[in-house]
């Protein structure tokens, strides 16, 4: 499979013994992403160590988006109680942050799916340190 460059993260070599069925497992990991992850995790599939990188790093990936979103959930209504007008302000990046989420959880998925060994950058790193 052809190696891909980008920036910012970085893609490992795919797994040479990983099947369509682990490539779809591990994709819908990032779409469904703390069912799925638990499932791989807890089950003799966390021994396939391309499903284990990808169930770790959408957990993580997922975990890290909630306390995100909570935190500026409390700051946006902190805010609008102290200060109409910041409140306000702070709830319309909910809508573009979470579009970038989202298609950062599509594109790994999407790379998931092709068999390849996608790293998210600092997240990736901590994922294949769990995997070991």
């Amino acid at each position: 499979m052809p190696e891909e460059k980008t920036t910012g993260a970085k893609p490992a070599a795919a797994s040479a013994s990983s099947s369509s069925d682990d490539n779809l497992i591990a994709a819908v990991c990032y779409i469904i992403a703390i069912l799925v992850p638990l499932f791989v995790l807890f089950t003799e599939k966390k021994n396939n160590k391309f499903l284990a990188f990808h169930a770790w790093q959408s957990m993580i990936f997922a975990v890290l988006w909630i306390i995100v979103w909570g935190c500026l959930t409390v700051v946006t209504m902190v805010a609008s109680v102290a200060t109409g007008g910041i409140g306000s302000f702070l709830g319309c990046l909910f809508l573009p942050l979470g579009l970038v989420v989202l298609v950062a959880a599509l594109f790994t998925a999407y790379k998931a799916y092709q068999g390849v060994k996608y790293k998210l950058p600092i997240i990736g790193d901590f994922a294949e340190k769990q995997v070991k």
